[in-house]
């Protein structure tokens, strides 16, 4: 919560407080101190301020508790919470004292003795044990209860920071891992001195763009991450030499949507280096249908049997990470692996 709500929060309660301390006794004239007064502006106003004058007792109280004593205590600082502990002892009757002889009685005709005059040790005590049944309990489980709230707060932002470190992690796997495939085709075309290969250097030129500024953000365009998606296709095409067929389409309508960007690419990717690209009759099959609620990915390919990458794979796992981090309860991922075909349904929610 912000400081100033906080703020507006603790004084909205103190307000309450006072009114329903001061108001039911003038409405029902409840309070003998003011028999002798007669009913009207002035003895509210009387009433208002001699409930106001031992409120603040109350507030130094509450406040001393909370944000002193009992921070003291728990920290072990034994001596440091006695000593503000027993000042807080002494002035509790002496405060009591002053307010109540000295300017609820002279001022406003606040006789709470009915002219006598309570004797010192009944009077001390009286005072220190009103205000620990009044006020120290409460002080108590505020300062339990905020603790607790302070301590959840510290551990989801440190839950958060380990997200944002893992996915940083994670992305910085991504970047590499493309890099040097579109690298090593690029790298074949210069060879044969192949024309495709100006117009290559500019696409991954592009990619390269995309995947430093936008793809270190939590968020990207979803306009933006298709059409890296749609500039990683051309590129592996042309390093195919046109022999790569792939079915790309995208349905619904794209507006304002945003991404967790280069979550995609590794299906991609996974799709190029297993599967087979070279089928014209079974291309590739990527269909992207965007609505309201979310965002639907579909990519299905004819597996080749015949590749093996012996890097390993750490692109599919890399991804299902990420998705559990970014979209932990809106993103359905089903994964088919079948004899002669893999195929990639994932379903993810806006909200």
């Amino acid at each position: 919560m912000k400081r100033k709500f906080v703020i507006l929060l603790h004084v909205l309660v103190w307000l309450l407080v006072w009114i329903n301390d001061f108001m039911p006794k003038y409405l029902n004239n409840a309070s003998r101190a003011y028999q002798a007064h007669p009913e009207g502006p002035t003895l509210l106003f009387n009433q208002a301020m001699v409930s106001l004058s031992y409120m603040i007792s109350a507030i130094v109280i509450f406040y001393a508790l909370a944000y002193l004593i009992a921070p003291l205590y728990l920290r072990k600082r034994w001596i440091h919470a006695t000593l503000w502990l027993t000042a807080l002892v002494v002035f509790i009757p002496l405060y009591r004292y002053l307010m109540e002889f000295h300017v609820l009685l002279p001022v406003f005709g606040y006789d709470n003795y009915f002219g006598k005059v309570p004797e010192a040790m009944w009077y001390i005590q009286n005072s220190i044990l009103y205000a620990t049944y009044s006020y120290l309990s409460w002080a108590v489980i505020y300062f339990f209860v905020r603790e607790w709230y302070q301590n959840n707060k510290k551990k989801k932002e440190i839950e958060k920071e380990k997200i944002r470190a893992e996915l940083s992690f994670l992305r910085s796997q991504i970047n590499p891992h493309f890099l040097f495939n579109a690298m090593n085709d690029i790298y074949s075309l210069t060879l044969i001195k192949s024309d495709e290969a100006p117009q290559a250097i500019l696409k991954l030129s592009e990619l390269l763009r995309y995947m430093l500024k936008g793809g270190t953000a939590e968020l990207a365009p979803l306009e933006a991450e298709i059409d890296y998606l749609n500039n990683v296709v051309e590129l592996w095409q042309i390093g195919e030499k046109g022999n790569s067929f792939v079915d790309f389409k995208v349905s619904g309508l794209i507006t304002n949507q945003q991404i967790a960007p280069l979550i995609l690419i590794n299906f991609l990717e996974n799709a190029f280096k297993h599967g087979i690209t070279k089928d014209q009759t079974h291309p590739i099959q990527i269909d992207i249908d965007i609505d309201n609620l979310g965002l639907s990915f579909l990519i299905v390919n004819r597996k080749n049997s015949q590749l093996k990458d012996s890097t390993g794979g750490i692109g599919l796992a890399n991804v299902k990470r990420r998705l559990d981090l970014i979209y932990p309860d809106r993103h359905v991922l089903d994964i088919s692996d079948e004899a002669g075909t893999f195929t990639v349904k994932l379903r993810i929610e806006w909200k």
